[in-house]
């Protein structure tokens, strides 16, 4: 004991907080690229929409854990921010189903807690990945591929009554005999309303052209482009 009958003080250093293992870290990467993706699909098939900029919200969500880098910390915002995709994706949004089940995998993705838990979470997370990745190449695929099964036709906001009116009271009945559906996406930009008209199946090449050149006609027509139902870049002219 040293003079004076003190006891020398122990300091003890705190052991440093884990950083996040790179497992997890690439289940919320794979999350983000899912999230992206989806958000790109949607402007494919219908472009600047609703749903379009609705489904920015998964990809702002799933951003988040990146932003800690101690893995305690990491794992809980991994765990909030898949609940809330996930509850999101039952909804009605269920593409979110893949960005946030992946998150919540992540969540047991570290080895350094349990090396055959994380294992397993990886072997999952990747076995999702690659299920959807060649789902959604197929689906690239049809929709690059795919006829026309329809057109678009953009009106003049000034124009009373619309086109689109026009057709979808069946005024025109020599247009209306080949269309087999109408559907109107309401004005936008200072354009009139667009009517989505879907050809009757079967119709030949040059009733298709017919149908056009009756549609170009009709007062307050801009254009008539041709419309393919999973491909908005291939629907604009």
């Amino acid at each position: 004991m040293p003079r004076g009958g003190t006891l020398p003080l122990v300091t003890t250093q705190a052991p440093p907080a884990e950083r996040v293992h790179a497992w997890p870290r690439a289940l919320v990467v794979a999350a983000l690229l899912a999230a992206t993706f989806l958000a790109g699909w949607q402007y494919q098939t219908g472009g600047d929409t609703v749903a379009f900029r609705v489904a920015w919200i998964p990809v702002g969500l799933t951003v988040v854990p990146l932003f800690f880098r101690r893995a305690r910390q990491f794992a809980y915002a991994s765990l909030v921010v898949g609940l809330v995709v996930l509850a999101l994706a039952l909804q009605g949004v269920f593409t979110w189903i893949l960005p946030g089940a992946l998150i919540l995998l992540a969540t047991t993705a570290d080895p350094r807690r349990s090396a055959w838990r994380a294992r397993l979470s990886v072997l999952v997370g990747t076995a999702l990945a690659v299920v959807a990745a060649v789902a959604s190449a197929g689906a690239v695929h049809h929709s690059l591929t795919s006829p026309p099964v329809g057109f678009a036709v953009h009106t003049d906001a000034a124009s009373t009554p619309s086109a689109v009116d026009r057709i979808s009271s069946r005024a025109d009945a020599e247009v209306a005999s080949r269309v087999y559906s109408f559907r109107i996406n309401y004005a936008v930009d200072g354009e009139g309303p667009t009517g989505i008209v879907e050809f009757t199946p079967g119709l030949s090449a040059q009733e298709q052209e017919r149908l056009r050149r009756d549609l170009a006609a009709l007062p307050g027509v801009t254009r008539v482009c041709t419309w393919y139902r999973d491909n908005h870049l291939r629907s604009t002219c």
